[in-house]
């Protein structure tokens, strides 16, 4: 499953449960650079660490990882969309999958939840990761904005902006912000409030 794996957290990535249920069970003594043949090298971060040492320690954590999704009746082919999310409370808790993964494991998109507990029904349960995102480039017009809230704004589930852009995280489907006067104009939503010294 793991050589099979595409070495992603994507909501369709196979494998990356077991992956970190395995590297969750790792011991290292002092850092990670003891479980690599080629430790890090800061000349060379895109290859290394590299080579993980394969011990009976290491075994040992991979038979326990997938002991616990077996023994649970988790498939170690399941998407991790299938299994990691969050929940909408205006939906009667309608999951929502997410991507995502532990900073442990050297993700950049860190998304946290509670530990594992012992029958794994709340294996992936997210409540914690990205809040507000924004990638800035610029075309010949100027600035191009994309953002989003990953849990939407607003904790109140009657409201319509509860998980409306959570949904759009899960989809990777940014928000454009607008940014002349004109779009701005397009896009405002309410009544204008003008502050005053």
């Amino acid at each position: 499953m793991l050589s099979n794996w595409d070495r992603r957290n994507n909501l369709d990535s196979r494998g990356a449960h077991v992956f970190r249920e395995f590297w969750r069970n790792v011991d290292f003594t002092e850092t990670t650079d003891d479980a690599f043949n080629v430790p890090f090298d800061e000349s060379d971060p895109i290859n290394t660490p590299r080579d993980l040492k394969i011990t009976a320690s290491t075994r040992a954590a991979l038979a326990d990882a997938i002991a616990y999704f077996q023994n649970n009746g988790v498939a170690l082919d399941a998407t991790l969309g299938e299994l990691q999310y969050t929940l909408d409370a205006s939906k009667n808790n309608e999951r929502i999958p997410m991507h995502g993964g532990q900073g442990r494991e050297g993700v950049f998109n860190v998304a946290r939840g509670p530990a594992p507990n012992a029958d794994a029904s709340e294996y992936a349960f997210i409540n914690n990761g990205p809040t507000y995102m924004q990638a800035v480039t610029f075309d010949d017009k100027g600035p191009v904005v994309n953002a989003l809230l990953a849990y939407s704004q607003s904790a109140d589930s009657t409201r319509p902006y509860h998980r409306d852009q959570t949904r759009r995280y899960s989809a990777k489907d940014w928000i454009r912000l607008p940014f002349s006067a004109g779009e701005i104009a397009t896009h405002a939503v309410g009544d204008t409030l003008q502050l005053t010294e």
